[in-house]
């Protein structure tokens, strides 16, 4: 019986012995495993633990081996050890800082929320002019606060149409990059830096507004930094405004529908000091109004552009008076290679369809036409002919188009006058508000001039006319031929 105790006893000691041994090695193998060692002091180890992740654009890529305090006691110090892939990232201008849930005042917002569920870890962000590499065993002072630098690396990437812009506030109130752009209660973008201008005088804020929304701003459009603002007196009541922007302020901005211009890359507005007392318009009746399904003409290679038109009528003996039209307009390119824009001309004439007090010809000023393309580029453009019968054609010339442009190919397009009798039922085709076709309205089913002017009427895929007006200062429709347009502005 001893014998047994004896030999279960050794057996107990020597498997203690073998199982220190196998710790003792597997802790030398984690200290031997490749990586960078680095050293970070904090003024906070903000509840760091040893294990933790160190991260870099969200991926692992390290991790914390111990937090301790610095022997004057200043400071916490932690060892980390990037792995190969992290340590490729890091060099002497890294920054390094401890993410944990952090509100950042009444108007910051919050960040570092995904620490809720899970320990708090290291993260670390390197510019693009990278240093020199890091040794091992460096000494690194750590930030106490994320760097603003560092919001722009998870902005979605500007795409293909979308606008990029500068509203300028007297004062920033908490904006940051990824803060919201904010139109009818609806984001519509978002802020992609925020600077001081060197003078001092002001801030800048630039935007970018996603290309399915950029219709939304006109040289009308009225912009400012939504914070919460409360008004009223003791005894009436107070009112909160943009309560929503109490955690975090945003750039609102707001135009009534059909008022201005579209605007281009690079447009610069003041916002305003305060809030302004606008009055968001109703949902218009038409929006209503369900349409009966109908053939949708087929625009694969037909070529619709969304064209906007503004000016002002200059009266000697009364206020002047604003003209602001939208419709569309058919693109092709010319024996030149131009970029055109054949449309109506009651759409981008105010000459054409205004009259003054006594009946002759008005004094128009300030003419502006942007043609909104299909991707979402928003281009200016000059009227460079108009039919010299008096028939409503007109056609444009787009500026600074690009090369790669395309245009409706010629085969879809008819010269030679009407069509012949008993060919497929004209309709009308045009590009919504956004540049995006719409679905084709047969040419005798409800065709207004307020929604196609300006319209391709084609017959199945052929385009042999553009809906205009039959009187200028009139509403009733008709169909202008291409006949009229003339031969150097047509494709080759």
């Amino acid at each position: 019986m001893q014998s047994l105790r004896y030999l279960i006893g050794s057996l107990t000691l020597a498997g203690a012995v073998v199982g220190a041994v196998w710790i003792v090695r597997m802790l030398r193998n984690a200290d031997d495993r490749p990586g960078l060692p680095l050293q970070v002091e904090f003024r906070d180890a903000r509840g760091l633990r040893a294990g933790a992740d160190v991260r870099y654009r969200g991926v692992t890529v390290g991790t914390v081996r111990s937090v301790s305090v610095a022997a004057d006691g200043s400071k916490a110090v932690t060892q980390l050890l990037l792995e190969p892939a992290g340590a490729a990232q890091a060099c002497v201008n890294s920054t390094f800082w401890i993410v944990t849930p952090r509100l950042n005042g009444l108007t910051g917002g919050a960040t570092g929320l995904d620490t809720l569920v899970r320990d708090a870890y290291v993260t670390f962000q390197t510019p693009a002019e990278r240093g020199s590499a890091l040794a091992a065993g460096s000494l690194l002072p750590g930030r106490e606060r994320p760097p603003l630098s560092t919001e722009p690396e998870t902005l979605d990437d500007v795409e293909h149409g979308d606008l990029l812009m500068s509203v300028l506030v007297p004062e920033n109130h908490g904006l940051r990059p990824g803060s919201q752009v904010v139109f009818r209660g609806m984001q519509t973008g978002d802020v992609r830096s925020v600077v001081l201008a060197p003078d001092g005088s002001h801030v800048e804020v630039r935007l970018r507004i996603a290309r399915g929304h950029r219709q939304t701003v006109t040289d009308q459009s009225q912009f400012w930094v939504a914070r919460p603002y409360v008004s009223g007196a003791l005894f009436s009541g107070f009112t909160v405004t943009d309560v929503s922007a109490l955690l975090s302020p945003y750039v609102s901005y707001y135009g009534e529908p059909g008022k201005g211009v579209l605007v281009q890359d690079g447009y610069r507005v003041a916002a305003q000091a305060n809030r302004p007392n606008v009055e968001v318009s109703a949902v218009p009746a038409e929006a209503l109004r369900r349409d009966a399904p109908v053939a949708v003409l087929p625009t694969n290679d037909l070529v619709l552009v969304r064209i906007t038109y503004a000016a002002v009528e200059q009266d000697t003996w009364s206020a002047d008076d604003a003209i602001a039209r939208q419709g569309s307009g058919l693109l092709l390119l010319d024996a030149a290679g131009r970029a055109i824009v054949v449309t109506a001309r009651s759409l981008v004439d105010g000459s054409y369809t205004e009259r003054d007090a006594f009946g002759g010809d008005p004094e128009i000023a300030g003419e502006q036409i942007q043609v909104l393309l299909p991707d979402g580029t928003v281009l200016r453009a000059g009227r460079v002919w108009v039919d010299g019968g008096g028939q409503d054609l007109a056609a444009l010339v787009l500026e600074e188009a690009p090369p790669d442009l395309h245009g409706t190919p010629p085969q879809r397009l008819h010269f030679a006058g009407p069509l012949p009798a008993g060919g497929a039922e004209p309709s009308v085709c045009c590009a919504a508000a956004d540049g995006v076709p719409m679905p084709a309205t047969p040419l005798g089913s409800g065709v207004g001039m307020v929604e196609h002017v300006g319209g391709a009427v084609a017959a199945g895929d052929v385009v042999f006319g553009v809906l205009g007006r039959k009187k200028a200062t009139g509403n009733e429709p008709t169909v202008v031929s291409l006949e009229l347009l003339p031969n150097d502005l047509r494709p080759r």
